[in-house]
C-alpha cells in the first residue's frame, strides 16, 4: 500500500474517531435570554430594595442600571444584541448569496434593518426626530415623544424590511421572525405611546415605570426571536480541527 493510501485510510479512520457532530446553540440562546431578563429586573430592584444615595434619587447606580436611561448596561446590552443579530443575518445572506439559494438577498435587508435600529439605540436618533413631529401638530397637550409621528413611517420601512425575510423563510424560523417583528415594533412603538399618554395624564409612578421596562423587555426578546430564526436557518457541524456553517438547514 502506497503512502497516499495509508494517509487515506488514516483519514478515514480520523473521521470514525471524531464524526462530524451538529452544534447546539440552545445553551447559548438561553444565556442570552437569562441576562436580558436580569439586567431588567435589576433595573427594577436595585432602587425599590436597596434605599442608598447611589441606588436612589437618581444615583450613579440607578442611572447605570435604569433602562429609561441611555448610555448605560442595558443600552450597550441591547445595542449588543442588535449587532450580533444584524451580523448572524449578515453572514447568512452571504453564505446563501454564495450558494445561490433563491431569496437569500432578504437576510441582507434584514441585516441593513437591525443595523440601523442598533445605531438608532447607541445614538438616540428617534428622539432627535421629535422637534420633526412637534412641526407636524398645532397643540400642545403634553404628550412628550412627537418623534412617533415620522417614527411610524421609519416602524413600517423597518416591518417591510424584517418580513421580506420571513417571506423567504419557511417552518420555526418563519415564526421566529414574524414574533420578533411583532415584538420589537409593537414594544417600541406602542410601549412609548402608552408612556406618552400616561405623562400626559400626570402619571409617573409604578404603573409608568413597569410600562418603559416592559417597552425594554419586549425590544430585546424581539431581537432575541430574530437571532433564534438565523439560529435555526443554519446547520453547525463540528470535527476535530473545523466547524463547517451550512444554509439552508434540511
Amino acid at each position: 500500500m502506497s503512502d497516499s493510501r495509508r494517509g487515506i485510510v488514516m483519514d478515514v479512520d480520523t473521521e470514525r474517531i471524531y464524526p462530524a457532530r451538529r452544534v447546539s446553540l440552545r445553551r447559548t440562546g438561553w444565556i442570552l435570554l437569562g441576562v436580558t431578563l436580569a439586567i431588567n429586573v435589576a433595573s427594577m430592584a436595585v432602587p425599590a430594595l436597596i434605599d442608598h444615595p447611589l441606588t436612589t434619587n437618581r444615583g450613579e447606580i440607578q442611572e447605570y442600571l435604569d433602562v429609561f436611561v441611555e448610555g448605560n448596561l442595558p443600552t450597550w446590552w441591547s445595542t449588543g444584541l442588535l449587532v450580533i443579530t444584524a451580523a448572524a443575518h449578515a453572514v447568512l445572506g452571504a453564505i446563501g448569496h454564495a450558494a445561490r439559494v433563491n431569496g437569500s438577498w432578504a437576510w441582507f435587508a434584514s441585516a441593513t434593518m437591525l443595523g440601523m435600529l442598533s445605531l438608532d439605540d447607541h445614538t438616540q436618533l428617534h428622539e432627535r426626530l421629535d422637534r420633526i413631529g412637534r412641526e407636524l401638530v398645532t397643540y400642545n397637550d403634553g404628550f412628550p415623544f412627537y418623534w412617533l409621528i415620522p417614527g411610524l413611517a421609519a416602524g413600517l420601512f423597518v416591518a417591510v424590511g424584517l418580513l421580506l425575510l420571513a417571506r423567504h423563510l419557511r417552518g420555526r424560523p418563519r415564526w421566529y421572525m414574524i414574533t420578533g417583528c411583532a415584538l420589537l415594533l409593537a414594544a417600541a412603538l406602542g410601549g412609548e405611546t402608552l408612556q406618552g399618554l400616561l405623562i400626559a395624564s400626570g402619571q409617573s409612578g409604578p404603573l409608568y415605570v413597569l410600562t418603559y421596562h416592559a417597552e425594554e423587555l419586549g425590544e430585546n426578546l424581539g431581537v432575541l426571536a430574530m437571532l433564534a430564526a438565523a439560529a435555526h436557518s443554519a446547520r453547525i457541524t463540528r470535527t476535530q480541527y473545523s466547524f463547517d456553517l451550512r444554509y439552508p438547514l434540511t
